[in-house]
């Protein structure tokens, strides 16, 4: 069964094909929607790539030497605060473990 398709830009008809013979405008729905995924999949990503540093970074990257201070305490605060209770938790699992 033919497929003919109206080109939106020039106005002919194309049998069976997915670009414009008349002025090679791209006609097949089916390419148009991958295309258009494609695209916003691209934004999406751009998105998340451009995320804003988080307080902390912010406050280790400033020009005043003492909220740099303050960003590399809060950091290492973490840091040791995390690496605490990752200790908790494989004591908790040897213990069980037996």
């Amino acid at each position: 069964m033919a497929k003919i398709i109206k080109c939106s830009k020039c106005g002919t008809y194309n049998k069976n094909k997915d670009y414009c013979d008349n002025c090679g405008a791209l006609i097949s729905y089916k390419k148009k929607r991958e295309q258009r995924i494609e695209e916003e999949k691209t934004i999406r990503f751009e998105k998340a790539k451009k995320k804003p540093p988080n307080f902390i970074e912010k406050l280790r990257a400033h020009q005043n030497l003492a909220y740099r201070i303050l960003g590399w305490i809060l950091y290492s605060g973490f840091a040791v605060v995390s690496a605490i209770g990752a200790f908790i938790a494989w004591l908790v699992f040897a213990i069980a473990a037996g």
